[in-house]
């Protein structure tokens, strides 16, 4: 085991985990590592804190609640609506290790690096669309458990557009509660 550092910037640990220091950040806030303020206002992440959260991430485990973060890939042209469902997610799964996309091509890309638990799509975007995206999608043996897609288009043009098999359809502007809801009932299943 490497020597432990007294203890690292919000920075240094989100490299050593792979997350952003976003991720790191809202770990603080929920209380899930020790950290403090320096008297120039930067955070500083107790070293025991952050060396114990690594361990339990190498060793294939979240940590505290000793569950693995589920990770979710956001697909969505919309930088507003992206940056709302980030939060969503985060509010709600501090620990999520979140990926975003801003096309259905770099969601495929991205699908290609990390593989979701939960995969969140706009239907309507450009190069390749959330439709033709999901239909590449179901043909992979590791398929997201959960997948939701959301769209300013009404239900049945979307299904008009293609099927949506498997997929739980979400209208836009994105309603929080039911947003939730599904994510809490996926993860509580799996």
């Amino acid at each position: 085991m490497a020597e432990s550092k007294v203890s690292y910037s919000p920075r240094q640990l989100a490299e050593v985990l792979g997350v952003s220091v976003q991720s790191v950040q809202r770990w603080v806030d929920a209380g899930r590592l020790k950290a403090w303020k320096t008297p120039s206002g930067h955070r500083k992440i107790d070293g025991a804190s952050a060396q114990a959260l690594i361990e339990a991430m190498r060793s294939g485990g979240g940590g505290a609640q000793d569950e693995v973060p589920p990770r979710v890939l956001i697909v969505d042209d919309d930088p507003a609506a992206l940056q709302l469902v980030e939060m969503l997610v985060e509010g709600a799964f501090p620990t999520a290790i979140i990926t975003k996309a801003r096309d259905g091509f770099e969601g495929l890309r991205a699908m290609g690096r990390v593989t979701p638990d939960i995969l969140v799509t706009d239907i309507v975007m450009p190069h390749i669309d959330g439709l033709e995206m999901l239909r590449h999608v179901a043909t992979q043996a590791d398929r997201p458990g959960l997948v939701i897609a959301t769209s300013f288009l009404q239900q049945d043009e979307v299904e008009r557009r293609g099927e949506l098999r498997g997929v739980a359809f979400l209208p836009k502007p994105l309603d929080a509660t039911a947003f939730l809801a599904l994510l809490r009932t996926y993860l509580l299943e799996r």
